[in-house]
């Protein structure tokens, strides 16, 4: 089956019908997101000018999405781009997609840390908790590590596609002890790694498939070692009453409350995301 002419409307009949195994608001979501990502439309443009006309290669790019969507590939992945705290985040198999409950986390740092002079992120991603942050605290110097050098080179291209001066950094986090990262920070903010392996069987495919499992899944046995080792970290290099904030797996937050009060860290806040989940902690040095 063929898109019958090179309108857009055309196009979009012929795309909704070949995803129609899936539900049908969530496939018209995504021919708007593409839409936005490949033609510069937005959902208005849609409405008012359905017979626009596509050149041949915008049409084969819907064609390849199609394919890419029936293999349960994200959206993110298949548009090339998302959207985190209002900004533009590229993004590309290597590097997590950014999620919701993470702007919840970034939006709790930029209302209690307007004053913070040095801001580190660890295990960044695409760039998307920094990036959003400098975005807003416009004055902090914010840094970036992680292990990946692959999602390095995607959060660097963030970070310049912006215009945001962030400093990624190599670095893994696991053996900081043996790693020259010496400085100083008023903040310290991570969304490490904390689904445990046992939890793959209950996961989406698109996720399990796609996304890359070094920055998703602990193992069962140690589901808070990289809680333990960035607490290790910022007893070090976080500055006098500065502030550590984590998000977290909901299953191990009174673990990581442990652990962070074994460590001497003080004024431990437990908040929850919308969804009503315990997903972030918030700690002084």
């Amino acid at each position: 089956m063929k898109v019958p002419n090179n309108k857009l409307s055309s196009v979009k009949e012929f795309f909704l019908k070949e995803l129609s195994s899936l539900e049908a608001s969530e496939v018209n979501q995504y021919f708007i997101i593409l839409c936005d990502a490949w033609l510069g439309l937005s959902k208005t443009d849609l409405i008012i000018n359905p017979e626009k006309e596509l050149s041949e290669s915008e049409i084969l790019k819907f064609l390849y999405g199609i394919k890419d969507l029936k293999k349960h590939r994200p959206i993110q992945y298949v548009a090339g781009k998302t959207w985190f705290y209002g900004l533009e985040i590229m993004v590309k198999e290597g590097c997590l997609i950014p999620r919701p409950e993470t702007e919840e986390l970034v939006d709790w740092v930029v209302n209690e840390e307007k004053k913070a002079n040095s801001i580190l992120d660890i295990g960044t991603g695409s760039g998307c908790i920094p990036l959003a942050l400098k975005s807003v605290l416009k004055d902090a110097e914010v840094s970036a590590y992680d292990i990946s050098e692959e999602a390095l080179a995607i959060a660097e291209l963030n970070g310049k596609h912006l215009g945001l001066a962030v400093n990624f950094i190599h670095a893994d986090i696991l053996d900081w002890e043996n790693q020259l990262l010496d400085e100083s920070f008023d903040v310290i903010i991570s969304n490490p790694p904390y689904i445990p392996n046992s939890d793959k069987p209950q996961m989406a495919e698109n996720v399990l498939g796609f996304e890359p499992q070094l920055a998703l899944f602990v193992e069962n046995e140690t589901p808070i070692v990289f809680y333990e080792k960035i607490a290790d970290y910022a007893k070090k290099y976080l500055s006098n009453e500065g502030s550590l904030y984590f998000e977290i797996h909901e299953s191990f937050a009174q673990e990581v409350t442990n652990m962070l009060k074994a460590k001497s860290f003080h004024e431990i806040i437990l908040k929850q995301d919308l969804q009503g989940k315990d997903r972030m902690i918030k700690a002084k040095k």
